[in-house]
C-alpha cells in the first residue's frame, strides 16, 4: 500500500477536522439557541436543562470510547461511528429533534434522543476527533497544534456564514453541516494508517490497553495532579466565559454596537489565532509541557482578573479588548499543552482515556457543580467582582499546579534510573 507523504497526510486529517468543527460549530453555535426559541418555541430554562443533560449523557460515553480508542490505536472504527452520526445531523435536527420539542407531549423525550444522540456526536465525539488527530499528527512528525488551528478556523469561518443561512432558511444551517460531515467522512476515508496498525513507537503501543491499566493510572498520583488542574484552572475558565460575552457588550452604549464589534473581534482574531495555535507546539519544547500549562494557567488568572478590574468604577473598553484577546490565546494553548503533557507524563496505552476520563469528564462533573455557584455569584456580587474572584480562585489553583504537576526532567530522571537498574540485573 503507498503511504503518504507526512505533508499529505497533516493534510488530509487537518481538513478532516476542520470540517468536523465546522459543523459542529454551525449546527451548536451561539445560532442553535435562537434556533430552539425561535423555530421550536422552548423557553430558556428548557434550553439550559437540554444542554445540562446533554452533557451528563456525554459523561457515560467517554470512558468507554477513550479506552476503545486506545484498544483501537489508529485504526478508524470511532472515526467512521462519529462520521456517519454526523452524516445524520441535518434530518434529525429538521425532522427528528425539532418537532419532537416544539410538542409538550414528545418534550421529555426529545430532549432524552437528543441528549443521547448530540451527547455522543459532540460532546463525546469531539474528543474522540480531537485524540486521534492528536496521535496521528505525532506519528507523523507533526504536532496536534497545526490540526487545532483549523479547528479554530472552521469556527470562524462557520460563524459568519451561519448568520447568512439563518437569515434565508434556518434549516439550510442544517443541511449545510450534513454537506460537511460528508466532506469530513471522505477525508476520514483518505487516511492511511493501515501500515500502522501494529506499530510500536513513541506514540503507539504495540501492547494495548487492559483493564489493570486503567486501575494503574487511576493509581497514579500523577493522574489525580491532572484531573485536579482539568478540574479548577481550565472549568473556571471555561465556566466563566460562558457569560463573557453578555458582559463584554455591557461595555458598549447599545446591544447592536456590543455584538457587532465583538462578532467582527472574532473574524479578525480568527486569523491570528490559527497562526498562534501552529506556534504553540514550538513553546511547548521551549519551556517544556508542564510550563506551558502553567503558563497557560497565569494567562487565565490575567484574563479573568483583567475582565473583572475594566468593569470597576468608569468602565474600560481598552481593558475588556485586552481581556478578549487574553482568552483567545489562552484557549488553543490550553488545548495543546494537555494534549503535550499527556503524551509526556502517561504510558501511551492508555493516551486517549488518560484525555477523555483525566480531562474531559472532570471538566464536565466539576462545570456541573461549578456552573450553578458562578451563576448565582453573578447575581450576588455583579459579573466585575465575581470575575476578579474567579481569577484569585485561578491564581491559587496556578500556584497548586506549580507544585503538582511534573517535569519532563522527572520523567527522564526515572526512565534513567530503571535503565540503570535493568541493566545492572
Amino acid at each position: 500500500m503507498k503511504i503518504d507523504s507526512n505533508r499529505v497526510a497533516m493534510g488530509k486529517v487537518c481538513l478532516m477536522y476542520f470540517f468536523y468543527n465546522f459543523f459542529w460549530s454551525l449546527s451548536s453555535g451561539s445560532l442553535f439557541a435562537v434556533w430552539l426559541n425561535d423555530r421550536v418555541g422552548i423557553d430558556g430554562s428548557q434550553i439550559g436543562v437540554l444542554f445540562g443533560l446533554q452533557t451528563g449523557i456525554a459523561v457515560l460515553f467517554k470512558p468507554a470510547m477513550g479506552y476503545m480508542m486506545d484498544k483501537l490505536g489508529l485504526r478508524k472504527h470511532l472515526l467512521y461511528f462519529i462520521s456517519i452520526l454526523s452524516i445524520l445531523i441535518g434530518p434529525f435536527y429538521i425532522y427528528v429533534y425539532g418537532p419532537l420539542l416544539s410538542q409538550e407531549s414528545t418534550f421529555a423525550a426529545g430532549i432524552i434522543v437528543g441528549a443521547v444522540y448530540l451527547g455522543m456526536l459532540f460532546q463525546a465525539g469531539s474528543g474522540v476527533i480531537a485524540s486521534y488527530s492528536d496521535r496521528f499528527a505525532r506519528c507523523h512528525s507533526n504536532d496536534f497544534g497545526l490540526v487545532n488551528g483549523f479547528g479554530i478556523a472552521a469556527w470562524g469561518v462557520s460563524a459568519i456564514l451561519a448568520g447568512f443561512l439563518y437569515n434565508i432558511d434556518p434549516d439550510l444551517i442544517f443541511v449545510a453541516c450534513s454537506v460537511s460531515a460528508v466532506i469530513m467522512l471522505i477525508f476520514a476515508l483518505s487516511l492511511k494508517v493501515k501500515h500502522l496498525d501494529d506499530v510500536d513507537n513513541d506514540v503507539l503501543s504495540a501492547e494495548k490497553i487492559q483493564r489493570e491499566d486503567v486501575l494503574k493510572l487511576l493509581r497514579n498520583p500523577k493522574m489525580w495532579a491532572f484531573m485536579t488542574y482539568a478540574g479548577t484552572i481550565s472549568v473556571v475558565f471555561w465556566t466563566s466565559m460562558t457569560q463573557f460575552t453578555r458582559y463584554f457588550i455591557s461595555f458598549f452604549p447599545s446591544q447592536d454596537e456590543g455584538i457587532t464589534f465583538s462578532s467582527n473581534m472574532d473574524g479578525l482574531t480568527a486569523v491570528f489565532l490559527f497562526i498562534f495555535s501552529a506556534c504553540v507546539p514550538f513553546i511547548i519544547k521551549k519551556i517544556g509541557a508542564k510550563g506551558s500549562l502553567i503558563l497557560t494557567a497565569f494567562g487565565i488568572t490575567a484574563c479573568l482578573l483583567t475582565i473583572g478590574y475594566a468593569g470597576l468604577g468608569e468602565k474600560s473598553l481598552v481593558l475588556a479588548v485586552i481581556a478578549k484577546i487574553l482568552f483567545g490565546i489562552v484557549n488553543p494553548l490550553l488545548i495543546v499543552s494537555t494534549f503535550a503533557y499527556i503524551a509526556e507524563q502517561f504510558d501511551k496505552k492508555v493516551n486517549s482515556f488518560t484525555y477523555m476520563f483525566g480531562f474531559q469528564v472532570v471538566n464536565n462533573i466539576m462545570t456541573a457543580i461549578a456552573s450553578p455557584i458562578m451563576g448565582n455569584m453573578y447575581d450576588t456580587h455583579g459579573f466585575p467582582m465575581s470575575y476578579i474572584y474567579f481569577g484569585l480562585f485561578s491564581l491559587c489553583a496556578t500556584i497548586l499546579a506549580f507544585f503538582t504537576l511534573s517535569s519532563k526532567l522527572n520523567v527522564e530522571m526515572k526512565e534513567e534510573i530503571l535503565h540503570q537498574e535493568t541493566t545492572t540485573a
